[in-house]
């Protein structure tokens, strides 16, 4: 025997379902140095009772048995695995018989009286097919643990790139900054910064690639990288910064890596104390909430279409910032999905007034977890409160 196949034998169990007590003793003969296990069982019954309870990676059973004979015991096997080898042993020649065996996928037969070679030609076969499949096996596990990995580093890379400043102090102005960033898949089209510009100044960054995958992804990753990029030169520098000088270098670095159809949302808010006013720009994003001491909740709608590969012009406008008691800055994906007990009406139906009810980010998560049942897109907001 081949001395691979000769190793491969000495790693799996054999159970033999057999009450011919010759044909026993020539199992125990051949099986007991050849196998890791040998099991034993006298009839259909007891040999599945002897599978269920054992690691069984090849099966030998005579066919004419009490108690479940070798087709029946079969049949009740492969309602659990489909895989493992089964001979069968008979010196039956019927039509019905090999159908059903063909059915039940057998791996083959074995003609009363038999040899030792000729058995151990059969189990060669069997042995074969099991090496097979565990390299699709061994291959699949690999491909698997692979993509874990890299869906790990993409996913670690992500949180690289949507730097926080504020996550361990949590003030913006007077605001306590929270961030819920939830993706529906690691490769997610949302990203985001906040960055501490100086004392006095913040800026919030907050992309929805359009689209699903990959293409979203790397867009709102290119977008967040360049961003910080930017603020970190113009923070090293102690230059005086500018919306407007970071829209026009991000359009000039983005649009030449967009696809012909390819648009980006996303909101860009300037915070400066001193002046107590917020320079923002808006591109195609849900409406930014604010609320007023007075608990009036008032939009900050887009003044932008999409960024484009043929974007050449962009608004910014400002908001004073006095008065001001809440804010929240979101994605599509908090108010497009769906509510649970309606499956008609989306979360924008109950927004305004979770917001406004809603005291801090435990609060208002709570209030969305009531609704929203099933996460169907990537969810980011940024509250300020």
């Amino acid at each position: 025997m081949n001395s691979y196949i000769s190793d491969i034998y000495k790693t799996l169990n054999i159970l033999y379902v057999e009450d011919d007590k010759e044909t026993i003793k020539t199992y125990e003969n051949i099986f007991a140095n050849m196998f890791k296990e040998v099991h034993c069982a006298k009839n259909g019954l007891e040999g599945l009772q002897r599978f269920h309870d054992n690691e069984i990676d090849i099966i030998i059973t005579k066919y004419k048995m009490p108690e479940y004979n070798g087709l029946q015991m079969s049949r009740k096997i492969r309602e659990t695995d489909p895989l493992v080898p089964i001979i069968m042993v008979t010196s039956l020649q019927s039509i019905e018989i090999l159908r059903e065996a063909i059915e039940l996928h057998i791996t083959n037969f074995l003609k009363r009286p038999f040899t030792p070679s000729a058995l151990l030609n059969i189990f060669n076969q069997a042995v074969k097919s099991i090496i097979v499949d565990r390299c699709i096996m061994k291959e699949q596990t690999q491909k698997i643990t692979y993509s874990n990995y890299q869906e790990g580093i993409t996913f670690a890379k992500e949180k690289i790139i949507t730097k926080n400043d504020l996550e361990k102090e949590g003030k913006l102005l007077h605001f306590t900054c929270d961030v819920v960033y939830k993706p529906k898949d690691i490769l997610s089209g949302d990203s985001y910064i906040i960055r501490k510009l100086n004392d006095k100044e913040y800026f919030i960054f907050l992309v929805d690639g359009m689209g699903k995958g990959i293409s979203a992804s790397v867009t709102a990753m290119l977008c967040s990288s360049f961003i910080n990029y930017f603020i970190n030169l113009e923070i090293e520098n102690n230059s005086r910064f500018s919306l407007h000088n970071l829209l026009n270098a991000l359009l000039k670095f983005i649009q030449p890596n967009l696809l012909q159809y390819e648009v980006l949302c996303a909101h860009f808010l300037h915070f400066n104390q001193s002046t107590q006013m917020l320079h923002y720009a808006i591109f195609s994003m849900p409406p930014v909430l604010y609320m007023l001491d007075s608990n009036e909740v008032f939009k900050l709608k887009s003044n932008n279409t999409p960024i484009a590969s043929y974007t050449k012009k962009f608004t910014v406008n400002t908001l004073s910032l006095q008065k001001i008691s809440k804010m929240i800055i979101s994605s599509d994906g908090l108010n497009e999905n769906m509510v649970g007990d309606n499956p008609d009406t989306s979360y924008n139906m109950y927004l305004v007034n979770d917001f406004q009810a809603a005291k801090n980010v435990k609060e208002f998560e709570l209030l969305c977890q009531k609704k929203i049942k099933t996460q169907e897109d990537d969810i980011t907001y940024i509250l300020l409160t």
